[in-house]
């Protein structure tokens, strides 16, 4: 009895990547959704609901995508345990309900001390307003967790574990252990360009959240994965074609961010360069913010990869020296 209690409600490395992870990706959402209401003109209705809590759209569909999937993870190898769906569902509700007593509609975005004022003449209704919020978020945000870690632990894992030999799941498995560290980070960034896509192809409000994760997301993933792939022996026996990975993560975000930004329009507005195409017109001026986020990719890319890269250079040379 003690033995299955301690193998379904452990504490070990997994959790602890996993739970840094998804608190840095929580810590990026919160910020980029608080960057968008800086600048407070009297209006600021759109934010509110009828029970005055501050429903961003980051806690609607990327967060619950990320949590979900970092469940969906945990459940399939063998280290997982119930210990993680727990305590990466109090991550968002906890989150979420402090940006709800910082990020308050019918105000401008408070200073320090003016928010301390606030919270001194408000504070019990704000109190009473994110414990409602975070009672919602906690029961849904639980449903996500539990549910995705037990696809992953009794759906994905009984499929990998003992797959049939010849099948195409045994060959994805026997690719995957091949070299595990290559296959998460094409994962990550496949993943990562396909919310953003699906989030274009929503539109609407989506497009706010295709914005924050070409800014706030994106890069810090481009960053690690590529130095993730940097940190393979194969990277570092064959560095030209493993820098394959980030010209690849580079390029593709072009016509992703094409779709995006969509310099291909109806109408030429004053100020900006365009070329006819018929009856539209290709505005040269937003394809400037296409390259600057290119850019900014290639950078998060390369620069991950040659920082890690460079590292493990130095460190074969001085030992094959030393030794």
């Amino acid at each position: 009895m003690n033995t299955t209690s301690q193998r379904r409600f452990t504490w070990n490395r997994a959790h602890w990547i996993g739970m840094i992870s998804l608190a840095v990706l929580l810590a990026l959402l919160i910020m980029g959704s608080g960057a968008f209401i800086l600048d407070y003109d009297g209006n600021a209705n759109w934010m509110t609901s009828p029970d005055h809590f501050v429903w961003l759209g980051s806690m609607l569909l990327p967060w619950p995508l990320a949590l979900g999937l970092a469940n969906v993870i945990l459940g399939t190898i063998r280290t997982g345990s119930l210990s993680f769906p727990l305590a990466s569902a109090l991550l968002g509700p906890l989150g979420f309900g402090w940006a709800n007593l910082r990020l308050q509609p019918g105000y401008r975005y408070p200073t320090w001390p003016e928010w301390v004022e606030l919270m001194r003449t408000n504070g019990l209704r704000l109190i009473g307003q994110t414990l409602y919020g975070v009672g919602v978020l906690l029961v849904s945000y639980a449903a996500v967790a539990f549910i995705c870690y037990a696809i992953g632990r009794y759906g994905l894992r009984a499929l990998f574990v003992n797959p049939e030999p010849g099948s195409l799941s045994a060959r994805m498995l026997r690719w995957i252990r091949k070299d595990a560290v290559r296959f998460g980070c094409w994962l990550a960034v496949a993943l990562s360009y396909g919310l953003l896509l699906a989030l274009i192809i929503v539109g609407s409000e989506a497009v706010l959240g295709a914005a924050l994760l070409i800014n706030f997301v994106i890069p810090p993933v481009l960053l690690i994965a590529c130095g993730a792939y940097a940190s393979r022996d194969a990277a570092l026996s064959h560095p030209w074609r493993a820098l394959l990975f980030p010209l690849v993560c580079s390029l593709v975000s072009a016509p992703i961010l094409v779709a995006l930004i969509r310099p291909l329009d109806d109408t030429c507005y004053v100020g900006s360069v365009c070329t006819t195409l018929g009856d539209m017109y290709f505005n040269w001026s937003q394809m400037d913010q296409v390259w600057h986020f290119v850019k900014v990719f290639a950078v998060a890319s390369f620069l991950g990869f040659a920082v890690v890269w460079a590292a493990r250079y130095a460190y074969h040379r001085i030992r094959k020296a030393s030794g």
